[in-house]
């Protein structure tokens, strides 16, 4: 892992976090998801700064924001599963494969991850999850991974995220893996 020269900081915000942060996410929010492997529409990306706020608001919601030199260099942003019927709905049509149910009230979904793309691979990240996981009365964790980023789906597996399972999104264009993880996370 290289190092970072000059300190990173981590706020964690729970409830609400003031409107320039989220202006700060939705831009690095764009650079990330509107390239490739992505390449989401930025409009619709942008609006995370309508719909972050009430994601944050709702129960389990909470936001990490990485700074470096004053700047938003890397976020991410949970909620609990049972706030999120599309979720639910994907893990509930996945749980007759597994053994053990995972309760939505006892879940957090773990619903964006991003890393300005200069400062990938100084653990940022890894970070970042760790500050949204720690300290959570929540029992289980899920993410989602779509198909066509396999390095990202392999780095939380290195982290200790399992599959799930599968299922097809926007139309059935996309496959998106749903990982799981036992809390506490003590990766």
């Amino acid at each position: 892992m290289r190092e970072i020269h000059q300190e990173v900081d981590y706020v964690r915000f729970e409830n609400v976090a003031p409107d320039e942060v989220w202006g700060e996410i939705a831009d690095l929010f764009v650079s990330s998801f509107a390239a490739p492997p992505y390449n989401e529409s930025p409009s619709d990306l942008h609006s995370i700064a309508q719909w972050g706020p009430d994601q944050l608001a709702s129960p389990g919601g909470r936001l990490v924001a990485a700074s470096h030199d004053k700047q938003v260099i890397g976020f991410a942003l949970s909620q609990r599963l049972d706030q999120d019927i599309s979720w639910r709905r994907r893990v509930d049509a996945m749980l007759p494969a597994r053994d053990a149910a995972i309760m939505p009230s006892r879940t957090v979904i773990v619903q964006e991850l991003a890393v300005r793309e200069s400062f990938r691979g100084h653990g940022i990240a890894k970070q970042c999850i760790r500050e949204l996981l720690s300290s959570r009365t929540e029992h289980d964790a899920v993410l989602g991974v779509f198909g066509q980023a396999p390095q990202v789906k392999e780095m939380y597996t290195r982290w200790g995220f399992s599959e799930l399972g599968t299922c097809l999104i926007y139309g059935g264009t996309v496959t998106l893996h749903a990982l799981h993880q036992r809390l506490p996370w003590m990766a």
